[in-house]
């Protein structure tokens, strides 16, 4: 597990230590822009990086977090939507993710991210209600539904909307967690090297995850997203 999390940090760092900017640099067709729509909008989503128990009315979770998203990168249409044609093998998203809790099992959250030397921008709000808040004896059930939008990418406007559905339950210091996801990617250029339709997509993923509390308060997860497009997690905060 800490070698997982020594790697995340790693990759980030030299993923970032190059700038690169998300704009047209050769046209692509209409094909393309789907299968980069589809991956864009995983790598942008908001998802979980969090077990469905409720916080509670007085739960605060406040938490940096780093996804990796593994997208084909050898295909044109990352080499076309890179300024320098030089895609990353990963796409890296840091965040900061802050969720409350309400009454009635209800959460509220939202997160911001900017990747370091890119114009990527995001921002993203979560509503999510636990239809069983788990016990001793029974684990905890829970829908959530989430949204994100990019900015500061001129020549794309991209946003998602997802509904998860999840389970997860505690034992001690650990609470496993795993879920499915209805995603929703639209997707809009702006460019004038490139005349496409907007793409409106819908995919469907599987995650699990796994949250760490190896002190009161200070929370660690790791979580996996599966697809047609794979994504790996972690979070480290404060969840009280």
């Amino acid at each position: 597990m800490k070698k997982f999390f020594v790697f995340m940090f790693l990759a980030l760092f030299v993923i970032s230590s190059y700038a690169k900017d998300l704009e047209f640099t050769i046209p692509i067709d209409q094909d393309d822009f789907k299968d980069l729509s589809k991956e864009l909008g995983v790598a942008l989503q908001f998802n979980p990086m969090s077990p469905a128990e409720p916080l509670g009315i007085t739960g605060f979770d406040v938490a940096a977090e780093l996804v990796l998203t593994d997208i084909d990168d050898g295909k044109k249409y990352w080499k076309a939507i890179f300024s320098d044609k030089d895609p990353y093998s990963y796409i890296p998203v840091p965040r900061i993710h802050v969720q409350k809790g309400l009454p009635f099992g209800i959460d509220v959250g939202g997160m911001y991210t900017y990747v370091p030397n890119t114009n990527i921008r995001l921002w993203g709000l979560e509503l999510k209600y636990a239809i069983l808040k788990g016990n001793m004896a029974m684990p905890a059930i829970a829908i959530r539904g989430a949204f994100s939008k990019l900015e500061g990418v001129d020549e794309l406007d991209v946003n998602t909307q997802s509904l998860d559905l999840m389970i997860s339950k505690g034992f001690l210091m650990l609470t496993p967690y795993a879920g499915i996801t209805a995603l929703r990617v639209n997707t809009k250029e702006h460019s004038d090297l490139v005349d496409l339709d907007d793409e409106h997509n819908t995919i469907y993923r599987g995650f699990v995850g796994l949250q760490f509390s190896p002190f009161p308060l200070f929370v660690i997860n790791a979580e996996a997203s599966m697809g047609t497009v794979n994504q790996y997690g972690i979070k480290i905060g404060l969840r009280f």
